[in-house]
């Protein structure tokens, strides 16, 4: 199976990514709302290699909610990706434990012509996809998993 994303490419399961896909900001994140907080707490943007993403609300109308745990044992914090007008989804694969490769923000033209924030979800183990929305922001909630599942 041959499945491209803008940012990746996906080839029988295994992830191709571009050489300088593992930075760690892309630039829009700069301009997210919440984003300061989040790279103060983690001394900059975190890289969300094994990351854990622990749920996801849609909503068709109002806030869409994608909860992040990211791998950092000594600075525990959940990273919401919250989403208004959400315009498109692609998604496959959530289960039990769903860690991601990478966790990427750019900027994409809708199947209307409209500018969206769309955030991809590489392929680790569990959910992987993209989702765009009009609008993007993040939250930072310091402390352990709240659902107990990750132990770091």
């Amino acid at each position: 199976m041959l499945w491209k994303q803008e940012s990746f490419l996906v080839l029988d399961s295994c992830l191709v990514l571009p050489d300088d896909f593992c930075r760690n900001e892309s630039g829009v994140e700069a301009e997210l709302t919440g984003a300061e907080a989040v790279r103060q707490w983690f001394g900059s943007w975190p890289n969300f290699h094994d990351a854990e993403v622990i749920s996801l609300s849609l909503a068709r109308k109002g806030q869409s909610v994608l909860p992040v745990y990211p791998y950092y044992p000594h600075k525990p914090a959940m990273v919401d990706f919250i989403f208004e007008n959400v315009t498109d989804i692609e998604l496959q694969d959530f289960s039990g434990q769903n860690v991601i490769m990478y966790l990427g923000i750019e900027t994409a033209t809708d199947q209307n012509g409209d500018k969206v924030y769309r955030l991809v979800l590489g392929p680790c183990y569990g959910l992987a996809g993209r989702i765009d929305a009009k609008s993007l922001r993040v939250e930072l909630s310091p402390g352990k998993s709240p659902d107990g599942v990750s132990q770091w």
